[in-house]
């Protein structure tokens, strides 16, 4: 997959250095695979929720929560897109409770 973009989760690294290891793993897996749907994802990500148009993935068991829209891979012809996942956003479990938090701009209230 392609994130877009990774430089929303360097910020996070540097807000939330307790979950630096947790946001590393989760790019280098996620940019190791290819998603066709939903339930690919939850095989990779077994605690991630689709909730409406997003994707919640739980980062470092459940204090943070990553907010994306995923585009899944498709085949297009004979090739195989490679999919994008667009972070939303990167909040905390109280940030997370308001559903106006979860498609801002990143870094902006």
């Amino acid at each position: 997959m392609h994130i877009i973009t990774v430089k929303h989760l360097k910020e996070a690294l540097e807000k939330h250095p307790d979950a630096a290891n947790d946001i590393k793993s989760w790019i280098k897996i996620t940019k190791a695979v290819r998603w066709h749907n939903f339930p690919e994802v939850r095989s990779t990500f077994p605690d991630a929720d689709h909730v409406g148009k997003f994707v919640v993935f739980d980062i470092r068991n459940n204090r943070y929560r990553l907010i994306a829209i995923i585009h899944y891979s498709k085949t297009v012809g004979q090739r195989e897109t490679e999919g994008h996942i667009y972070i939303r956003s990167f909040l905390t479990h109280k940030e997370y409770d308001d559903p106006k938090n979860w498609d801002r701009k990143y870094g902006k209230k």
